[in-house]
């Protein structure tokens, strides 16, 4: 499934795009980003156990922006069923294959936002790579990321760049609205941005999604495919829904070609969480 994303992406480039994006698609294969973040994130995860959100994550891979899994020591995954628009034949207690050379962590099927049967505590960082716009309330899964990360643990949060991506045109999401979908506690089965998304979706910019209305019949089993993002973050609303939940944010950042990328941390016992450092 990921290489036809790849060929899809490739294919619908090359017919759409302009000079500059192509130049720029380009670019950023012939010359990655070097995160500002990638060594303390690095340091982090060096000989430790995750626990990945969604995924498996290409940006993770040895090679790419953040080489990750060649540095673990075992990461588990959790993904919400057996069957996912990136994922096929996933089993709850199987395997999760993330590195050849490491041995596989464990596979979950759950929610992001009910990691239920996953012990307090129980690992030393969290990875999540475009993953939390997919969620419905992202606030219920952070505080549930928090529950299982040891005091001291790290949190490798990326999201979407709205600019760089087909939610361009979509507003930036208020922090009111997700602590509304946090008390009102808001499932996965919510359209409550439906009319949003189809009116300002950049089908343009999504080559999978077809057609306008091969897009709306999609959205409407968004509870089945999670293919919607129902969420539009920038840096000051990602900072400010890690503080929420209690993390001390390390610092944020913008990585080319389209993501937002926090480090953040588990306070350890007495310790208060302070204000992010953010490199914009």
């Amino acid at each position: 499934m990921a290489a036809l994303d790849r060929i899809l992406t490739l294919r619908h480039r090359l017919r759409h795009a302009n000079a500059r994006m192509l130049a720029s698609a380009v670019y950023n294969r012939l010359w990655p980003a070097h995160p500002a973040l990638a060594p303390a994130i690095l340091a982090a995860v060096q000989d430790r156990t995750g626990l990945e959100i969604g995924g498996p994550s290409r940006v993770f891979l040895a090679g790419k922006i953040l080489p990750v899994y060649p540095r673990a020591a075992r990461i588990d995954n959790v993904n919400f069923a057996s069957l996912t628009a990136w994922e096929t034949d996933l089993r709850d207690g199987g395997e999760f294959r993330f590195d050849a050379a490491r041995p596989p962590g464990r596979q979950f099927l759950r929610e992001a936002a009910a990691l239920h049967g996953i012990p307090d505590v129980a690992y030393d960082f969290i990875l999540s790579s475009h993953c939390l716009e997919h969620v419905a309330n992202p606030l219920a899964a952070l505080r549930e990321w928090h529950r299982v990360v040891r005091p001291g643990g790290h949190l490798v949060l990326l999201l979407p760049d709205p600019a760089h991506t087909f939610d361009h045109r979509r507003p930036i999401t208020t922090l009111a609205h997700l602590q509304a979908d946090l008390a009102g506690q808001t499932g996965e089965d919510d359209l409550t941005h439906l009319d949003e998304i189809l009116a300002l979706h950049d089908l343009h910019r999504d080559p999978r999604a077809g057609t306008p209305e091969n897009f709306r019949v999609r959205s409407l089993r968004n509870a089945e495919n999670r293919c919607l993002h129902h969420h539009v973050f920038d840096l000051a609303l990602l900072r400010a829904v890690l503080e929420t939940n209690g993390w001390i944010v390390a610092a944020t950042e913008r990585v080319r070609p389209l993501h937002l990328l926090a480090l953040a941390r588990r306070p350890n016992p007495g310790e208060n969480p302070s204000p992010a450092a953010s490199a914009a």
